[in-house]
């Protein structure tokens, strides 16, 4: 690392440091103040929390201020009313998380694995953070990630929500793009090109199985040039609605 960067480094971080710390502190003090705080266990573990946040180096700081950021938008999202509708108003009343099922999940390539990358993480592209799956497509054909999924009876229809993603830091070009694709039940459904480290938001109808098994897969390819393909799929899962 730099002298440069590094200064910047813990400029940055000594001031998330500053103002974090303080912030905290003065929240804990002020539930503590306001509901007496019988819970002396619960006070013990923030106190030895806040002991070893002092501690983290400043590129640990500026993570570590990341994530609790990331952590803040994803109880947001999970205690918001519009995850229950989809965007006509119909009633979401099975979720099947692609995230949560993601070890369930086969992984294959259609030429060979050489240069894929596939894990779930938390991702960042333009700045923003999401729970994801990685996909770096291979060298040569296409990844994929096949999911078979039960989906139950009393559902009227099935959508695929998810965001189509570029990590932060790729260097792709119109002439260097990355294909995002998904098929179900060997048919293509949907395909999109990406060439800037952004979220797409998307969601696409899938065929009525309702009681069936439907195979759907994931696909990632490099079109020829795999440096930067750094895709990834935010927050993946199929939605079943009641009209």
């Amino acid at each position: 690392m730099t002298k440069l960067k590094k200064r910047v480094c813990s400029e940055e971080a000594s001031l998330i440091h500053r103002s974090d710390y303080s912030r905290m502190k003065t929240t804990v003090k002020s539930v503590r103040d306001s509901h007496g705080y019988a819970m002396n266990h619960h006070q013990d573990e923030l106190d030895a929390l806040m002991r070893r946040i002092v501690d983290l180096s400043d590129e640990s700081l500026i993570q570590l201020s990341q994530y609790i950021s990331f952590l803040k938008w994803q109880e947001e999202q999970w205690h918001s009313p519009q995850a229950w509708e989809d965007q006509e108003g119909n009633d979401v009343i099975w979720i099947y998380d692609l995230l949560e099922q993601f070890s369930e999940a086969r992984q294959a390539a259609t030429v060979a694995m050489q240069g894929m990358e596939v894990k779930a993480a938390p991702a960042s592209c333009g700045g923003v953070i999401r729970p994801a799956i990685w996909q770096h497509p291979p060298v040569v054909g296409e990844g994929v990630i096949e999911y078979q999924v039960a989906t139950p009876l009393d559902v009227d229809a099935l959508k695929f929500q998810f965001a189509a993603g570029v990590r932060d830091g790729a260097l792709l070009s119109d002439e260097n793009q990355v294909a995002f694709r998904v098929r179900v039940n060997g048919r293509l459904l949907w395909s999109h090109l990406k060439a800037e480290a952004a979220w797409d938001d998307f969601l696409i109808d899938l065929p009525t199985l309702t009681g069936q098994t439907m195979v759907i897969q994931l696909i990632t390819d490099a079109l020829g040039n795999s440096r930067w393909n750094w895709a990834v799929w935010g927050e993946p899962r199929i939605i079943g609605l009641s009209r």
